[in-house]
C-alpha cells in the first residue's frame, strides 16, 4: 500500500501542493496497488533472454502507472517440482516453483496475496494428437479439482480476475481448460473444434511484409512462420461496439475499454501468427452449464446479483485471415476467413465473481512476436502495449479502479484543467465536459464511460433497472444519450470539491501543508451526493425534453 506522500508523487501536480494534497489524502488508506500473479507452463520462459516467453509483457506491466493505480508482479512455475516458495527472487524468478493454485505459503492460501491470476498454458505440448486423452495426462500438471476448488472460491470470495490463454490445438488446456468461465469462453480441446497447427482448418493470420509477397508478385514469395510472426507487420482486427451514445441523431460508437487507446481510438492491431486458436461467440455457449469441484454444483455463469439480465461473455474482438490461394503460405492452402473470435472478456462482477479474460493466443503476447514491434515503438506497438495495461486495470476486483478514479477526479483541481476551467459559475455540464476531457487523457474515453457506469452500480443508490435502457439505449432517434450522465456525474464531483480545493490551495499558499481543515468521507461514500444530484438534474431534463417534444408534435397536428 502506497504512503499519500508516495502517491501524490506521481501525480503530476505543482510540487507547491504535494504535502497539502497529500494530508487531505491521507485519511484515506491508498489501496491502490494491484497484486498479479503470472503462472507459466514449464516451456513458457520468463527471462528475456529467451524469445519464446513474455518477458517483455511482464517488464511492461511492472513499470506502468495508470492513474492511481500500479502493479506488481509475481511469477509462479507449473512444473514437476513439489510445490516451494521462493523467499527473494530476481525479477526473471519465479517466485513459486511447482505451483498449484491451492498451494499455501505458511499458513496462508499464495493466491489469497492476489488480486489477478494471469495463466499463461502449454501443456499437454504440441503433439497433435488426435484424441484429448493427453490433456490429463499427469505429466501435463493438469489443474485438480482440489485447485479448481480454491481457484473458484477466490473468483467468488476476492472477485478477483483471472485472464488464460494458449495457442493451437490443445495448447495450454491442462492447465486452462477446467477454470470457471475461462474454460468455456475459449476452444481448448479436440471436442471443442479447436484449430490445428497444419492443414486448411489452421488460422494463419500472417500478413504480407513486402510487395514480393503479394499476389501477382513475380516469383510470388510464400509467408512463413520465421520470420514474418516477428516482422514490423501485424494483423487487423476487427473491435466490438461496446457503447453506444446517441442524441438526438446518429450515433458513435466505441471499442470496450480493454481495446481503447487513451490518445489513439481503437486498439485495431495485434502481432500475426501462423496458427492461432479461437475463442467462442457468446452465442455459442451454454450459460446454464454448471461445475462440480467436490462441494456440489454451482452455476458456470451466475445469475446478476442485481436481478438484471444474466452476465454473460462477450467477443470483444475478431480476427481475419486470408486466403491461399492467391497469398502463398509455407503450411499451405487455407479458406479466408473474416471473422474469427480473438479476444473474449466477462464482466463477473454484476454477478458477484471475478471478471475473465481470454486470448486467442499468446503469441499476441510472446517476445517473438512483439520485440521488433517494441523496438520501433510505432503506434502499432503503442495499441498493443496498451492492450496488455488495459487488461491488468480491468481485470481488477470492485472497488480498485472506481476508487482510483475518484482520486484522480479529486486531484484534477491542482492540475492545468482545475486551474483553467473550474470556475464556480460554470454550469455542471461544462464543469463536467472539462473533467472528462481530463480523465480520458489518463485512461482513455472508454474508461471514463466504464468507470462511472461501474461507480453507479457500486454504490447501488437505487434500482439499476432504472438506468439499464439509459446506459444500453436499444433506439438510435430519440435515444437517452449516456453522454449527458456521464458528465453531470462529473460535473458535480467538481463542485462538491470546490470547497476541499480552496482550502488546500489557502494552505499552500501560506505554507502551512498540514493545515488544510477537510474532512473526506470515506471513498465509497464520496460518490454518493454528486451521483444523487446529477441523476436528479438528469431527471428533470429528461422531463422538460419530452414536454417540449410534446409540444412540437401538438403545434406540428
Amino acid at each position: 500500500m502506497l504512503t499519500s506522500k508516495e502517491f501524490v508523487k506521481d501525480l503530476g501536480i505543482d510540487a507547491e501542493f504535494h504535502r497539502p494534497v497529500a494530508e487531505y489524502l491521507r485519511q484515506w488508506k491508498l489501496n491502490t496497488r494491484v497484486n498479479i500473479l503470472i503462472v507459466v507452463d514449464y516451456r513458457i520462459s520468463v527471462s528475456p533472454a529467451e524469445s519464446f516467453g513474455i518477458a517483455t509483457v511482464i517488464n511492461l506491466i511492472r513499470n506502468t502507472q495508470v492513474g492511481c493505480m500500479r502493479f506488481r508482479v509475481d511469477l509462479a512455475l507449473r512444473n514437476g517440482e513439489a510445490p516451494t516458495v521462493v523467499a527473494s527472487p530476481s525479477p526473471i524468478e519465479h517466485k513459486y516453483r511447482g505451483f498449484r493454485f491451492n498451494m499455501t505459503d505458511g499458513a496462508t492460501p499464495v493466491i489469497d496475496k492476489y488480486e489477478q491470476i494471469w495463466c499463461f498454458g502449454f501443456e499437454p505440448g504440441n503433439s497433435g494428437d488426435t484424441s484429448d486423452a493427453p490433456i490429463n495426462d499427469r505429466l501435463a500438471f493438469p489443474a485438480s479439482d482440489a485447485e479448481l476448488a480454491k481457484l473458484s472460491e477466490w473468483m467468488k470470495v476476492k472477485k478477483g480476475g483471472v485472464f488464460g490463454t494458449g495457442d493451437h490445438h490443445f495448447l495450454g488446456a491442462s492447465m486452462c481448460k477446467r477454470i470457471p468461465r475461462l474454460g468455456t469462453m475459449r476452444r481448448w480441446t479436440n471436442a471443442d473444434g479447436v484449430p490445428t497447427q497444419f492443414g486448411t482448418t489452421r488460422i494463419d493470420t500472417l500478413r504480407p511484409p513486402s510487395a514480393a509477397y503479394m499476389p501477382g508478385a513475380p516469383g510470388q514469395l510464400p509467408m512463413k512462420n520465421e520470420p514474418e510472426q516477428g516482422d514490423l507487420t501485424v494483423q487487423p482486427i476487427q473491435w466490438s461496439t461496446w457503447r453506444r451514445s446517441f442524441w438526438p441523431f446518429g450515433s458513435r460508437n466505441r471499442p470496450h475499454p480493454v481495446l481503447c487507446h487513451p490518445e489513439l481510438g481503437p486498439i485495431d492491431v495485434m502481432p500475426d501468427h501462423a496458427h492461432e486458436g479461437l475463442c467462442v461467440e457468446a452465442s455459442d455457449i451454454n450459460l446454464g452449464v454448471t461445475y462440480n469441484f467436490g462441494a456440489g454444483a454451482e452455476p458456470e455463469y451466475p445469475d446478476a446479483i442485481d436481478g438484471g439480465m444474466k452476465p454473460a461473455p462477450f467477443v470483444i474482438a475478431h480476427g481475419s485471415n486470408l486466403s491461399d490461394p492467391p497469398y502463398r503460405f509455407e503450411k499451405g492452402t487455407q479458406p479466408a476467413r473474416s471473422y474469427n473470435p480473438m479476444i473474449s472478456i466477462y464482466d463477473g462482477h454484476r454477478a458477484g465473481v471475478g471478471r475473465v479474460a481470454t486470448d486467442s493466443t499468446w503469441h499476441h503476447w510472446m517476445d517473438v512476436n512483439i520485440n521488433r514491434i517494441r523496438t520501433a515503438n510505432t503506434t502499432d506497438w503503442q495499441k498493443i502495449s496498451r492492450y496488455f495495461i488495459n487488461l491488468a486495470v480491468w481485470l481488477s476486483p470492485p472497488g480498485y479502479s472506481t476508487n482510483c478514479f475518484w482520486l484522480c477526479a479529486v486531484v484534477s483541481h491542482f492540475h492545468t484543467v482545475g486551474f483553467q476551467e473550474y470556475h464556480p459559475k460554470a454550469s455542471v455540464r461544462e464543469l463536467g465536459r472539462s473533467l472528462k476531457l481530463h480523465l480520458a487523457s489518463v485512461y482513455g474515453p472508454c474508461w471514463v464511460t466504464d468507470r462511472i457506469w461501474d461507480i453507479i452500480w457500486e454504490r447501488r443508490l437505487f434500482p439499476w433497472e432504472i438506468l439499464r435502457d439509459i446506459r444500453e439505449p436499444k433506439i438510435d432517434f430519440g435515444g437517452l444519450d449516456p453522454d449527458v450522465i456521464e458528465e453531470l456525474i462529473l460535473g458535480h464531483i467538481v463542485r462538491a470539491t470546490f470547497d476541499d480545493a480552496k482550502e488546500i490551495t489557502a494552505a499552500a499558499a501560506k505554507g502551512r501543508s498540514g493545515e488544510a481543515k477537510v474532512t473526506l468521507d470515506p471513498p465509497d461514500k464520496a460518490f454518493d451526493k454528486p451521483l444523487l444530484m446529477a441523476l436528479q438534474d438528469f431527471a428533470e431534463g429528461l422531463k422538460e425534453h419530452y414536454a417540449a417534444g410534446q409540444r412540437l408534435m401538438s403545434a406540428l397536428k
